[in-house]
């Protein structure tokens, strides 16, 4: 078995930042989830826009009202230096009551993080969530949930059931985000994300 190199060590630290940032915001672990994310650290997601000490506070207050578990997918990590990029598939999975149903909402996705390596440590420096697609069934097979055309007016397809689970809480959900939808916004984000890594595409 050869011996690890720098490059594998980068890897393995970078992976194991990824599996502890989602453990903690799904826990709870605050102080763990801040140890995360570099100092000025920014996040966005469907109901949030803004600096990860911000995203914290505000999940702090989501956490009971809104419970919600993070299921990953094997991530995909390119290493330049003390730069990373990290693409992570994701479904958010939340259960709850929806106009008096209680429903499972499943949001199909993926996170793509800048990570950078500072004082010998990875922490998320960008990282910005990107939507597939998504669905919304009644928890009790036998249950009717009934949605109409109006209700997804104005609603994007990699979004529409997350944007109405979410304004339903009382949150609000930009038709702005990124999704698969849009295919140019997300070629301008990885030209750009892979270029801050000095990383080829």
């Amino acid at each position: 078995m050869r011996p690890m190199s720098e490059n594998d060590s980068d890897l393995v630290s970078v992976l194991t930042l990824v599996t502890h940032e989602r453990q903690a915001r799904d826990r709870g672990w605050w102080s763990s989830l801040a140890r995360c994310y570099t100092p000025e650290a920014t996040i966005q997601a469907s109901w949030f826009d803004g600096t990860a000490v911000e995203y914290i506070e505000l999940s702090k207050r989501m956490f009971d009202q809104t419970p919600s578990s993070h299921r990953l997918g094997l991530p995909v990590i390119d290493v330049n230096g003390t730069r990373a990029i990290v693409e992570v598939p994701m479904t958010i999975e939340f259960r709850g009551t929806f106009r008096g149903v209680e429903v499972d909402v499943a949001s199909h996705m993926r996170t793509l993080h800048r990570a950078e390596k500072r004082d010998g440590g990875w922490r998320f420096a960008v990282s910005v969530a990107i939507f597939d697609h998504d669905t919304m069934t009644p928890a009790i097979p036998a249950a009717t949930l009934t949605l109409t055309p109006d209700d997804l007016q104005g609603t994007r397809p990699s979004y529409r059931m997350l944007s109405l689970w979410m304004t339903e809480l009382g949150y609000t959900v930009p038709a702005d985000r990124y999704g698969v939808d849009r295919p140019t916004e997300l070629t301008a984000l990885y030209d750009d994300a892979y270029a801050w890594a000095g990383l080829p595409r």
